[in-house]
């Protein structure tokens, strides 16, 4: 899926679980550098980062894929980002101070920092979720050490009854 946001001379392109001929018709539409060409057609990602004056790429734990240039920002993920979801919606509602946002190059440090702030979200969110796992296994600690005094006391109790 191609989603584009275009404001005043900011342009950010996201491609979220791209077919090839959605990424063709990007390198096609957009002046991507041949060697980034390149990496995008190819099946086999790899972890890389490269910058000069021209553009950045960025390729990250084959999850998501930059291209910035003065002209445009280019992301591509195969699973929904909701930091770009967010982001997007703050753009379109202008809640971002677009007049902070004056290059493409800035407006992807921003994705970039949307993106942080939304993994801290989750972290948060797991920590919470391994607190509470916590909480139960002590619970039910108790409950085992409970139950096993119980049928300790009971086994005692059958084995007397047995002798006499």
């Amino acid at each position: 899926m191609i989603s584009k946001y275009n404001h005043k001379e900011l342009n950010w392109v996201d491609l979220e679980a791209p077919t090839d001929e959605e990424i063709e018709y990007i390198i096609e539409k957009y002046p991507v550098p041949l060697n980034i060409k390149e990496r995008l057609c190819s099946k086999e990602k790899e972890d890389k980062f490269e910058m000069n004056y021209d553009f950045i790429y960025a390729s990250i734990e084959n999850k998501i894929t930059f291209v910035v240039c003065d002209r445009f920002v280019l992301s591509i993920h195969q699973d929904h980002m909701p930091a770009f979801t967010t982001f997007s919606k703050e753009l379109e509602i202008d809640m971002v101070s677009i007049e902070q946002i004056n290059s493409n190059k800035i407006l992807f440090a921003h994705l970039l920092k949307n993106l942080f702030k939304n993994r801290e979200k989750e972290l948060l969110s797991y920590d919470n979720q391994v607190r509470k796992l916590k909480l139960k296994l002590e619970k039910n600690k108790k409950k085992i050490k409970k139950l096993t005094i119980f049928i300790i006391l009971l086994i005692i109790s059958t084995i007397i009854a047995i002798w006499l």
